[in-house]
């Protein structure tokens, strides 16, 4: 007979209140507190690894054979009812507050999740765990549960094959499968941490640390309480959580720290010390009961919450977390825990089936309506979003037929480049100058040997890293390079990319003394915020996206920023002071009828190119002190060209043209 540890629950508790303190990223004094939180999922994968190996191995020893149907019937049980509360409850206030493309997502995440495969889906799409991006995914968090149902779905029979045929190497197998999952997840973190995060290849070994302890007691029974052991495997839960950060290396090797502690508490807690008696007080172990309506909740609570506030502060975030704990509460004993005991199995496999359908008819209904984007017809009117596509998708053809001998203008950058070239191209001497755009959007860049090399972080990236990497190291291009400018987020702060000026430094060596421009960033929102979310939910043009900007600030001593690049000889073009002067009041929010951003950060070409004009024909005596009009050309002046063009001799007259 099953007896109940309260510990356990009382280890999930810490477990679930540290994932949710994670992703709440409460801040003081500019600190962001418990940033090690997402070790809480490690610990739930060695709890489930555990008790599931436990489960099975236990029925095994008594009958001989796993009961598949059943072990799956109790799965479903367990994980499904309040799953589908969480998904239905969450469709409207996607409908109302999602954007097309993230109702999309949303949608796909949600069908993922129903075919437990929404860590690969998430993998595949190039999200970014911890990033604020992703903190406005409802689902992201249903990786975790992906990952536990794929063990539950091939476990079994691995493990039935295993005892009947191998039964005296059981261990060695488990053994030598924990230790090559082990490897990989070392190896694979190298180089693509993203795959190693969400694999569950990479991820078995922390769950299969938890079969070989349920191995060891279900064979020769509970270890005997050892309070040293169980406080030494709380303090290392604990000094995970309060020690890892961002920057550490998970999964990998540090990643052994808190699975050896959480096999130390389950191995060796016990009413009989204070590290069991902790864990099993009764505030622990109600909140490790409710712990899986706690997680499933917290995370589009959040989102949610974060969408649709301006101010996402710590005031928010503790009214989040008291409504994540009611709804919770309230799942658990409405939904999750009638539907894991309930006995009505016909009405329990009917409202499930029903369920499935019903959400599988919702995902299949927003995926083939594109997101549903007439909803955006009010803010963003369907003319103005087609001309914005239309525009974007031409930068990957910018570079088609490359006239040999003629000077370059480089345009390089990360994914702010796509935008700005296509504006610059309208006013670049053409002329004159071939342009070169290229994006190392997502692209490992790394200069050895005087080659540039630059492999993509995952396969959707290849379209900007494989021109990337041929152009840029096209030397019969940079020797005729006259101008490179670059387009990139935040250029002096930026973290990601860290190479940019090292790059510009090694193309002007290979140049013909190429001029370098930096060309600065327009308003932009906080990360957590998007300019068309904000309209959308509030039914305004995008003068409230420019309100509530937050960044650049004005009169910025840029060679105090971290990536100034004091070493190198560049002009820096500062759009808002040479376009409205900081003076908000005077500054564009769109152009024919296109929001000035949509997300966070990012220019849209319409806008940009009218800036950009705009600049261009009020400021030229600025510019040209610059020395940025040996390259661009004026509005008017390229109007007098192609109005001299049409006239008869106009071959003479456009040559003579400065």
């Amino acid at each position: 007979m099953k007896v109940y540890r309260p510990e356990i629950d009382g280890l999930r508790a810490i477990s679930v209140i540290a994932v949710i303190l994670y992703h709440a990223e409460f801040t003081v004094a500019g600190h962001t507190l418990l940033q090690g939180g997402y070790i809480g999922v490690d610990v739930f994968f060695v709890i489930s690894g555990f008790l599931i190996s436990q489960i099975l191995l236990t029925e095994i020893e008594a009958t001989g054979r796993i009961d598949f149907l059943k072990f799956y019937a109790r799965r479903a049980r367990r994980i499904l009812p309040a799953l589908f509360a969480v998904i239905f409850a969450t469709i409207p206030f996607s409908y109302c507050l999602l954007l097309p493309s993230e109702l999309l997502d949303y949608a796909n995440s949600i069908g993922s999740a129903l075919i437990f495969g929404s860590n690969i889906y998430f993998y595949l799409t190039a999200a970014l765990y911890g990033e604020p991006s992703t903190l406005l995914k409802p689902f992201l968090h249903t990786w975790s549960l992906s990952v536990e149902e794929q063990f539950y779905i091939g476990f079994p029979f691995l493990l039935l094959i295993v005892l009947r045929y191998l039964k005296s190497r059981f261990l060695p197998c488990v053994l030598l499968v924990a230790s090559l999952s082990f490897v990989l997840c070392v190896l694979i973190v190298r180089y693509d941490q993203q795959q190693a995060f969400y694999s569950p290849l990479t991820r078995a070994w922390e769950l299969l640390a938890g079969t070989l302890l349920a191995y060891h007691e279900v064979r020769r029974g509970r270890t005997r309480p050892r309070p040293f052991l169980a406080a030494a495997g709380l303090v290392l839960v604990l000094g995970s959580l309060i020690f890892f950060g961002k920057d550490t290396v998970h999964p990998g090797r540090l990643t052994l720290i808190p699975v050896i502690g959480t096999c130390l508490v389950l191995a060796f807690a016990g009413q009989q010390n204070a590290a069991g008696r902790l864990l099993a007080s009764r505030p622990a172990a109600l909140t490790g009961l409710v712990s899986y309506s706690l997680y499933l909740w917290h995370y589009p609570v959040f989102a949610f919450w974060r969408l649709t506030s301006l101010n996402f502060d710590n005031g928010d975030k503790l009214l989040a977390i008291a409504v994540t704990v009611l709804v919770a509460v309230v799942s658990f004993v409405v939904i999750e825990k009638p539907f894991r005991h309930t006995r009505r199995s016909r009405a329990l496999w009917i409202t499930l089936s029903s369920s499935v359908a019903t959400i599988a008819a919702a995902v299949l209904s927003a995926i083939s309506m594109a997101g549903f984007p007439h909803r955006l017809d009010e803010v963003y009117s369907p003319l103005a979003q087609a001309n914005e596509a239309r525009l974007e998708s031409t930068f990957l053809s910018l570079n088609d037929n490359i006239q040999a001998a003629k000077p370059i203008i480089f345009i390089i950058g990360d994914s702010h480049a796509r935008n700005w070239s296509i504006a610059l191209k309208n006013y670049i001497d053409t002329d004159r100058y071939q342009i070169v755009a290229v994006s190392y959007l997502n692209c490992m860049v790394e200069i050895k040997n005087d080659i540039v090399k630059a492999p993509s972080r995952a396969s959707i990236y290849d379209k900007y890293c494989i021109p990337f990497e041929k152009y840029i190291n096209d030397k019969s291009l940079l020797s005729r390079t006259k101008a490179i400018f670059l387009t990139s987020l935040r250029p002096f702060e930026y973290t990601v990319n860290p190479f940019r000026f090292e790059l510009l430094s090694w193309m002007k060596s290979h140049s013909d003394d190429a001029r370098i421009f930096v060309f600065g960033n327009y308003f932009q929102l906080e990360e957590s915020q998007s300019c068309l979310g904000l309209m959308f939910q509030r039914k305004s043009d995008a003068s409230i996206c420019l309100r509530e900007a937050t960044y650049p600030p004005a009169n910025q001593h840029l060679d105090q920023l971290p990536f100034f690049p004091s070493h190198l000889a560049f002009t820096y073009v500062d759009i808002v002071k040479l376009h409205c002067d900081y003076d908000k009041e005077k500054c564009l929010t769109s152009s024919r009828g296109v929001p000035f951003i949509t997300d966070w950060n990012h220019l849209t070409a319409e806008f940009l190119t009218t800036l950009i004009g705009d600049i261009l024909e009020k400021r030229t005596a600025d510019l040209r002190g610059d020395g940025l009009l040996d390259f661009l050309v004026p509005p008017h002046a390229r109007q007098s060209e192609r109005t001299a063009s049409s006239q008869p001799n106009a071959g003479r007259t456009s040559s003579a043209s400065p």
